[in-house]
């Protein structure tokens, strides 16, 4: 258990630089590694704290420090899953039987039946093979299926500032405090350090994009959205005469105008009619 002097001087609370007993770490609101005490971890700030320390952050979710909201991408793109030409199964082909492979003469008609086709296709066309080829690496090229993506966003719960806990590893734990910085996105964390325990067997997680089957169906129509309308018209023009809001309105042009428009395709007719005459 580690121990925090009741009046820091100097330093932060005994969270000298490289200390070997106490890991001193400095987060934003999403989890993203800020600051730290640590040497080895300086090249890591920026990135997501799941990745450096697993364990201490499971825990922060767990004491409700964090808390995640999943986000799905239904229009993202994957690697193909489907099995590529050399998974496949073999082709049907001709296997000859003990009768054919002792007769020496089917070896003969075979070895000359070969030699012809090859002769015969270069030939007639000689870039066929070279075609083939190419047709064969390009259908190999991997390409990109709809799917749907997941993504986990972490941020702070509640308003609660003091938090603590213990970490249980296989032989030991470790204890941490955290503290979240008045007026700003911020917490404070001290931890022991891990380096006795907790190295072992640690799953580490992201919160970039992966593949997800999805939401759960079940769990969507237990709680259904609904679409409400608004209550009143966005727009309040006071010459339109539609009652419904979004309602549509036909076309009811003048009689001059459809005189005006009509005239001209009367005329044309009695042209065409004189011509045809």
């Amino acid at each position: 258990m580690f121990t925090l002097p009741a009046q820091c001087v100097g330093e932060i609370c005994g969270c000298r630089r490289d200390d070997s007993n106490l890991d001193c770490f400095l987060l934003d609101d999403g989890g993203f590694l800020v600051m730290t005490n640590k040497d080895d971890y300086i090249n890591k700030i920026g990135q997501f704290f799941g990745m450096i320390d697993p364990s201490l952050m499971r825990n922060l979710i767990n004491e409700s420090l964090f808390s995640v909201n999943i986000t799905y991408d239904y229009q993202a793109l994957c690697d193909p899953t489907k099995e590529t030409k050399a998974a496949a199964g073999l082709r049907s082909v001709y296997v000859p039987t003990i009768a054919d492979i002792l007769n020496i003469g089917w070896w003969a008609s075979a070895a000359a039946w070969s030699i012809l086709q090859q002769l015969f296709v270069s030939i007639t066309f000689p870039n066929f093979l070279e075609a083939a080829d190419l047709d064969d690496d390009l259908s190999e090229m991997p390409s990109k299926e709809s799917c749907i993506k997941e993504q986990k966003q972490y941020f702070f719960e509640n308003n609660e500032t003091s938090f603590k806990g213990t970490i249980d590893c296989q032989n030991c734990s470790r204890q941490f405090i955290a503290e979240k910085l008045p007026k700003t996105n911020l917490v404070l964390i001290v931890a022991d350090s891990k380096e006795p325990c907790c190295q072992v067997d640690e799953r580490f997680f992201s919160q970039e994009e992966k593949p997800s089957p999805g939401p759960d169906p079940c769990e969507i129509a237990l709680n259904p959205r609904y679409r409400k309308g608004p209550h009143q018209c966005f727009d309040n023009n006071t010459s339109e005469q539609n009652e419904d809001c979004g309602g549509a309105s036909s076309l009811s042009p003048s009689i001059e105008s459809m005189i005006i428009i009509q005239l001209p395709l009367l005329w044309l007719l009695i042209g065409r009619g004189h011509c045809l005459s």
